[in-house]
C-alpha cells in the first residue's frame, strides 16, 4: 500500500516548540476510548448523519493504535475537537466538491475512512507529518488537538489554524485523485532539475532558495507529486490572491513557473474531472469566510492594504460588465456631472471616457480621465491622490494631493481639464468608503476580476470596475 506523507513542516526549532506542547495534547482519558463497547454519543450521531450515511465515509476518532505507525507515540483525538474538525471536512472538502463537481464524483473518489489523532506523528528529521493518505481510500489527520475552533486562527499559516488543516485535507485528496489520473507529464517538466528530496535541508533547501526556484512550498521541492499537490491546495485553501501574490514577489522566473504549475493544475480538474476549479476555489474560500471569519483571503481591502498586487481599477461605462451587473444610479450622476464639466471646459466639446485608479502602492494613487477632443484625438489627465486603508474595517479615505508631476503632457492636461475633473474629486473627497468585490454575486469567470468601493452606510453609492494584477 502506497503512503503518501504530507506536510511536514517545520525546522527543527520549531519542532522543538511543538515538542514542549506535547504533553498538553497527549494529555488524554483513554477510559472513554474503548472502540469495542462503546453507547454511541451526540457526536457519534452528527457522524452518522452528515459523513457515514450520505457518504458512506467511517469516521475513527476512538484510538486506533494500529491505523497508525506503531513505532511512534501518537495521542487520541480529543473528544470535543472531533465533530469541529469534522464539520470543516464536511463543509470545506465533502460538500464543497459536491457543490462545484458533482455528488457522483465526492461519493466515488472521496476516502472513505478518515481516522483522527490528537498528536503529531513526529518524524526523524525534525519535520511533523500533520496527514497522509493511504490507497486511495483512507485519510489520517495529525495534531488536532492543539486547534482552537472556539477562536480559530485565520493567519495565513501556522499549524494550530483550520486553515491548515484543510491545506492538509485537499493535499492528501490531490494524491488520490492523481491515483486516478496521472498528472500530466509537462508538470513535472516545469522544475525537474530542482527537486530535492532532503527538503528539510536548511542549508540547500531554505525558504528562500525554494521560492526563487518556483516552488509554493519547502516541501513542494521533495518530489513532483507533493509539488503538484501543494499547488492544488494552496489554490483552494490559501486562494487565488494569496497565491499571485506570492508568485510575484517571488521573482520573474519564479514567477512563470509558478503561474505554469497553476494552469496545468486548473486544466488537470478541468478536463479529467469536469470541475470548473476556479468555482471550487470560491466554494472552499467561501467556507472559510462564512464558518469561520477569514477576513485576509476574502477582503478587498486586504489585497488593497498590500500594495503590490492590485495594479488598477478601470471604469469604462462601455464594459460589458455594467450591461450584466449593473451600476449604481449615484455615482452615474456624478459620472455624468463629470463629463458634462469636461465639455464645458472652454467650450470645447471634449469627452470623458473613461477612469482609471492606478495603485502605485498602499498608500498612493493616481485617478486618470481618458478623453478625447472633437478631433477623436486621445488625451488622458492624471490627478494625485493618497489613500487610506483600514484592512479590518475596509474603510477607505481618499485625500487629494499635490500633483507628483508637472509641465508634462498628463500633468498639464490635468490642469486644462481640471474643472472637469471637479465632481469627481469632491466626491472621493468627502465620504468614507467601503472597499469591496463589486458586485457581491458575480459569474466565475468576474470572480476577483471586478472590484470597488461603496460610500459607508450607503450602499447603493457606489463605484466598480475591472482590475489589474
Amino acid at each position: 500500500m502506497k503512503k503518501f506523507k504530507l506536510i511536514q513542516i517545520l525546522t527543527l526549532g520549531l519542532f522543538m516548540v511543538a515538542c514542549t506542547k506535547n504533553d498538553e495534547y497527549l494529555d488524554v482519558d483513554l477510559s472513554t476510548y474503548n472502540s469495542d463497547t462503546y453507547v454511541p454519543t451526540l457526536v457519534d450521531n452528527w457522524i452518522s448523519e452528515n459523513i457515514t450515511k450520505p457518504y458512506n465515509i467511517e469516521v475513527v476518532y476512538r484510538f486506533e493504535r494500529n491505523l497508525t505507525d506503531v513505532s511512534k507515540d501518537i495521542a487520541p483525538v480529543k473528544y470535543d475537537k472531533v465533530q469541529p474538525i469534522m464539520e470543516a471536512v464536511h463543509d470545506g472538502f465533502i460538500k464543497a466538491y459536491a457543490k462545484v463537481g458533482g455528488e457522483t464524483f465526492i461519493k466515488t473518489y472521496t476516502p472513505k475512512q478518515f481516522v483522527l489523532y490528537g498528536s503529531g506523528s513526529y518524524n526523524t528529521n525534525g519535520s511533523i507529518t500533520l496527514g497522509t493518505a493511504e490507497g486511495g481510500r483512507k485519510i489520517v489527520l495529525y495534531s488536532l488537538n492543539e486547534i482552537d475552533f472556539e477562536n480559530p486562527d485565520m493567519s495565513l499559516d501556522g499549524s494550530n489554524t483550520v486553515r491548515r488543516r484543510l491545506r492538509t485535507i485537499h493535499h492528501e485528496f490531490t494524491h488520490i485523485v492523481n491515483q486516478i489520473v496521472a498528472i500530466p507529464p509537462a508538470f513535472e517538466q516545469i522544475s525537474k532539475a530542482d527537486y530535492e528530496a532532503d527538503w528539510t535541508n536548511n542549508d540547500s533547501n531554505p525558504e528562500s532558495v525554494s521560492r526563487s526556484l518556483g516552488f509554493i512550498s519547502r516541501y513542494a521541492r521533495s518530489a513532483y507529486t507533493e509539488d503538484f499537490a501543494e499547488v492544488t491546495a494552496h489554490l483552494l485553501v490559501q486562494g487565488q490572491l494569496w497565491y499571485d501574490q506570492y508568485a510575484k514577489a517571488s521573482g520573474e522566473e519564479a514567477y512563470t513557473k509558478l503561474k505554469q504549475k497553476e494552469a496545468i493544475v486548473v486544466d488537470y480538474f478541468n478536463e479529467y474531472f469536469n470541475i470548473d476549479f476556479k468555482e471550487l476555489q470560491r466554494e472552499v474560500q467561501r467556507v472559510l469566510h462564512e464558518n469561520y471569519g477569514d477576513i485576509t483571503n476574502q477582503s478587498f481591502a486586504y489585497w488593497l492594504k498590500q500594495g503590490n498586487l492590485i495594479s488598477s481599477l478601470g471604469i469604462s461605462p462601455t464594459n460589458a460588465h455594467y450591461a450584466k451587473y449593473g451600476t449604481s444610479s449615484k455615482f452615474d450622476a456624478i459620472f455624468q456631472s463629470a463629463k458634462t464639466a469636461v465639455a464645458a471646459v472652454g467650450n470645447a466639446g471634449r469627452t470623458l471616457n473613461e477612469l482609471e485608479f492606478s495603485f502605485l502602492n498602499a498608500t498612493d494613487l493616481e485617478v486618470i480621465m481618458y478623453y478625447n477632443n472633437t478631433a477623436g484625438s486621445h488625451y488622458q489627465a492624471f490627478y494625485s491622490f493618497s489613500m487610506a486603508v483600514d484592512e479590518h474595517t475596509g474603510e477607505v479615505t481618499f485625500t487629494k494631493v499635490a500633483q507628483r508631476g508637472a509641465d508634462e503632457g498628463v500633468w498639464s492636461n490635468a490642469e486644462i481639464v481640471a474643472d472637469g475633473f471637479t465632481p469627481i474629486q469632491d466626491y472621493l473627497t468627502s465620504h468614507t468608503f467601503i472597499a469591496d468585490w463589486l458586485p457581491g454575486n458575480v459569474e466565475t469567470e468576474d470572480w476577483l476580476r471586478l472590484g470597488g468601493f461603496y460610500v459607508k452606510d450607503e450602499v447603493d453609492n457606489y463605484f466598480y470596475g475591472g482590475l489589474t494584477f
